[in-house]
């Protein structure tokens, strides 16, 4: 049955990209140009930094080589959609935020089949790392990210009313589609993801707060506006669950089950601590 569900993911997470692209315009990957400073610094930060620090907690604390793998998966993920729309409601810097999104997502498809093969042979073994080619999983990736998300580009231009209409309810679905997934997720483990919840909460709990901590220490230290710094402890600390989920249960890609609870329950521990964060400086604010 977890193959069936993992079948179905990376159809969602295709449609949700989709509704990403629906918002977006060849504007957006060049106005990164407008803000150098806080575009290099929130960059480093998710594209590099971020990934170094999952691979030193998940070799720190004690995990599963499964769970090791599904965080430094995690941290190989580009921001997703929640991060603009979290960015928005902590009055932030939502272009800044619209840029960084769109971009990483353009690199991380050539830099996490990179990364997740490292992590594989270094937590599960070489063995395992041989099973995932990079060109054959950067072109899946790619069909399910970057394929849908110029499609939808190409809907808002040449039909803007329509796009802009549909727009809106791709993007509810991003909220509503991972309560489903994880549903589906846990009648197909028969209550596996139960089991581990109180394992992978911890993990993620640990991991998210260290990396909205980071981002908002990056923003501070390099002396950016107040809602740069915002956006940077967002777009640092959350990451496309959906797509590390997708990558994880795909049968064309790792197809394992265990891989796939750790990104699962970060979906679900990042909107809640995401939520205090956007509430904490909103009252700060007034």
């Amino acid at each position: 049955m977890f193959a069936t569900v993992g079948t179905m993911i990376p159809w969602f997470l295709a449609l949700l990209m989709f509704g990403m692209g629906l918002g977006l315009t060849p504007a957006d990957f060049l106005r990164i140009a407008q803000f150098p400073k806080a575009a290099a610094v929130g960059l480093t930060g998710q594209l590099l930094l971020l990934p170094v620090c999952g691979f030193l907690i998940a070799s720190s604390l004690p995990m599963r080589p499964e769970f090791a793998v599904g965080l430094c998966l995690l941290t190989l993920c580009p921001g997703g959609a929640l991060s603009n729309l979290f960015t928005y409601l902590g009055r932030g810097d939502v272009a800044l935020s619209v840029s960084m999104t769109a971009l990483s997502g353009l690199v991380t498809v050539f830099t996490i089949p990179i990364g997740l093969n490292l992590a594989l042979s270094h937590f599960a073994g070489s063995s395992t790392a041989l099973s995932l080619p990079v060109g054959e999983t950067a072109l899946r990736i790619m069909m399910i990210t970057v394929i849908p998300v110029a499609l939808g580009m190409a809907v808002l231009h040449h039909w803007p009313q329509f796009a802009r209409r549909a727009e809106v309810w791709v993007r509810r679905g991003n909220i509503s589609f991972l309560p489903v997934i994880i549903i589906a997720m846990v009648g197909a483990e028969q209550g596996k993801w139960f089991e581990n919840l109180t394992e992978a909460g911890t993990i993620t709990v640990v991991f998210n707060l260290f990396t909205i901590a980071m981002g908002y220490m990056l923003g501070r230290g390099f002396r950016l506006s107040n809602p740069r710094v915002t956006t940077l402890a967002i777009e640092v600390g959350a990451q496309n669950a959906m797509l590390g989920v997708a990558i994880a249960a795909s049968p064309a890609m790792l197809g394992n089950p265990v891989v796939a609870i750790v990104p699962s329950v970060y979906a679900v521990t990042m909107v809640f601590l995401l939520s205090i964060y956007v509430g904490v400086i909103n009252y700060k604010r007034g």
